[in-house]
């Protein structure tokens, strides 16, 4: 059927032209090919139209849908790409009956819509790829298990038998023989591609040990890098800084190199806190009834256990009122390790440790809280009769 109006039309179309006065070969081979452009403006037609539902009556359906693949699908232009093979396909069906009286224009034209498929169908399986990337992004174990480079790896397996597949149509050579042939070439392709091969181990490597995650906060003297964990690809994984500059390290540097991660630090229950204060040995006392007085004057003495004992001194006193001043801090956490001890004497005094974790482990929050933290420990010293160790110097040194 389509052949017959085909060639119908062709034959009436070169009659008219004859009939205008063209020169009976000139109005053949204009007969014969403007048939061939009457296809191409159908299947342009033909594909306006599929992209009009796709891009109203389909886009309609997925906003009403609860699921979010098919969003993600049609951000990534999967649907309005598959749409882009309908004029090919048209034009591949019509090809032959439209101009069967020039087998070499046929020969070229079919090259160029087989180009013309395989190049959309590169692009379709890109858009899907790119469309499983952010579907997946959306799931829990995204973070801790990321899919970038084993996705960035499928795309070169894929470009890289699209490019065979093109080079073969060019040739007139089945892609088979292509394949063949690259055993020979295999040592030029693993240099070409060395840094995607290692970075594809260590990606693995990271992924099966749980090294990485996106969001850890990492440490890496050897490439300055010092921050948060962006985005890990195929070569590099990119870091954020607390300076705000973005350090690009090189996927299996972290395999074949040493970091630090500090995951654990949040898992464990926030940033640890573990700082001393020197206390001269010489003022620590027992303390007497005036000092306890005004101590409770203060409110500064906690009544824990039986601290008017003779034993107890005016370091064990601010102890105590340390670790009760801990406990009423909301940003600590309660169920995490938590002491104010001392240790083993120095020449420098007597060190009094403060052992807790901070949560949330940010920074800038963690640092000035610390800060304000013993701020205020120096300055309630004296209230205690006790004094912080200081090299003498200055106008401290006495002739």
């Amino acid at each position: 059927m389509q052949e017959i109006s085909t060639h119908t039309i062709n034959t009436g179309f070169k009659s008219t032209l004859t009939d205008w006065g063209f020169n009976e070969t000139w109005a053949g081979y204009l007969a014969d090919f403007s048939v061939l452009i009457i296809l191409l403006f159908v299947s342009v037609i033909v594909y306006y139209i599929a992209k009009f539902i796709i891009n109203r009556v389909l886009r309609r359906l997925i906003e009403k849908s609860s699921s979010k693949w098919d969003d993600h699908l049609y951000e990534q232009r999967v649907f309005t790409r598959l749409v882009m093979l309908l004029p090919a396909l048209l034009l591949k069906v019509a090809l032959a009956p439209s101009i069967a009286k020039y087998p070499e224009a046929i020969k070229y034209i079919d090259l160029g819509l087989h180009l013309y498929i395989v190049f959309i169908i590169l692009l379709v399986i890109t858009s899907f790829l790119n469309a499983v990337y952010h579907i997946y992004g959306e799931l829990d174990v995204a973070d801790s298990k990321p899919i970038k480079g084993y996705l960035q790896i499928a795309k070169i397996i894929i470009y890289i038998l699209g490019g065979i597949t093109i080079v073969s149509i060019l040739i007139g050579q089945s892609p088979m023989a292509l394949l063949a042939g690259l055993g020979a070439m295999s040592a030029i392709l693993l240099l070409i591609f060395k840094d995607s091969i290692l970075g594809f181990v260590a990606g693995v490597q990271l992924s099966s040990n749980k090294m990485l995650n996106i969001g850890d906060w990492i440490t890496m003297p050897k490439y300055n890098a010092d921050g948060t964990v962006l985005d890990i690809s195929l070569v590099t994984v990119k870091v954020q800084n607390f300076d705000n500059s973005v350090s690009f390290i090189p996927a299996y540097a972290l395999v074949s190199d040493t970091f630090q991660n500090w995951r654990g630090m949040a898992e464990a229950g926030g940033r640890r806190m573990k700082r001393s204060i020197l206390i001269d040995v010489e003022t620590i006392h027992v303390p007497d009834g005036p000092m306890l007085q005004n101590l409770q004057e203060k409110m500064l003495l906690v009544a824990e256990g039986d601290s008017t004992a003779p034993q107890i001194t005016n370091l064990g006193l601010f102890r105590l009122y340390v670790l009760d001043f801990l406990r009423n801090v909301p940003h600590l956490n309660k169920e995490a390790s938590m002491m104010v001890r001392t240790l083993q004497p120095t020449e420098f005094g007597v060190p009094l440790e403060i052992y807790a974790f901070y949560y949330p482990p940010d920074w800038a929050e963690f640092e000035t809280f610390q800060s304000r933290l013993f701020e205020h420990l120096f300055a309630i010293l004296p209230e205690f009769g006790l004094k912080s160790f200081q090299r003498p110097s200055g106008s401290n040194m006495q002739t």
